[in-house]
């Protein structure tokens, strides 16, 4: 694997998986990265993890809300930092142990057209919502089953081209809240979703090679945590005045161009 495959790996998984675009969708229509399968698992390792800690750094103001919430949680005291902490658990744990038992016993399709298919119909679908969807909600109004089932939602995202951020934005448009917050819900369940599911795939790349800590793997993770930091921060600077729109519009074309690709030479 060439240092251009790192970077473009690491590039793809922190922007596409951040932003509601899919990362999981891009690698599946451009598979020639995929080319070494173990070392494009690790490469997607560090470029998780590197992801998650993008995400902490901009969002560094709520997760030190929820650090000081924690500790006044536990002398019987709540504030809204640590009422965040608790609704973020909510959502993680229980998607979190039934994301990894599905992963595994079942193995997600995979597939350019079923990738293709799921960026262009999910681009509909947030388009739509972006739309249509009132903005009446803001995110310290979540409540514990909100929480629950924004988490559950997530787990739509193994299918190739749906993207986490965008399942989640689109519900929670739809259930009205504002663009921006939104957005900030989704990237805030990314912390542990990129850090959970980047654990979980570095203890079963564990159980078939020897792990060994390297310069390209460092390379990965640094450069997609810078990534996962700029497309955090240009996407709720972004939303502050505008909408959505930017990113359905490339799902639409990129999905619908690649459907009739398939079509055309079928």
């Amino acid at each position: 694997m060439t240092y251009l495959d790192i970077v473009l790996i690491a590039v793809i998984q922190a922007v596409a998986g951040v932003l509601p675009l899919s990362a999981s969708g891009h690698f599946a229509l451009f598979s020639g990265l995929a080319g070494d399968p173990t070392a494009f698992a690790a490469v997607s390792v560090a470029a998780h993890l590197g992801g998650g800690l993008g995400l902490a750094l901009w969002l560094w103001r709520d997760v030190l809300a929820m650090a000081v919430g924690v500790g006044r949680l536990l002398k019987g005291k709540a504030d809204p930092g640590g009422r965040l902490f608790l609704s973020l658990l909510v959502a993680s744990l229980p998607a979190g142990l039934l994301g990894g038992w599905l992963l595994t016993v079942v193995h997600p399709p995979q597939g350019q057209l079923l990738a293709a298919a799921c960026l262009l119909g999910f681009g509909v679908l947030l388009a739509l919502a972006d739309r249509f969807g009132v903005t009446v909600r803001r995110i310290e109004h979540l409540g514990w089953l909100g929480a629950v089932l924004f988490g559950l939602l997530q787990l739509v995202a193994l299918l190739p081209g749906v993207s986490r951020t965008g399942v989640v934005v689109t519900a929670a448009r739809i259930v009205g809240y504002e663009r921006r917050d939104a957005a900030r819900l989704a990237l805030l369940l990314g912390i542990p979703a990129l850090f959970g599911l980047g654990l979980f795939k570095l203890w079963v790349l564990s159980t078939q090679a020897v792990l060994i800590l390297s310069g390209d793997l460092l390379l990965a993770t640094v450069l997609a945590a810078f990534m996962a930091w700029l497309a955090a921060g240009g996407m709720l600077g972004w939303l502050g005045r505008r909408t959505f729109q930017p990113f359905y519009v490339w799902r639409i074309m990129l999905g619908a161009g690649v459907v009739a690709l398939n079509f055309l030479s079928a």
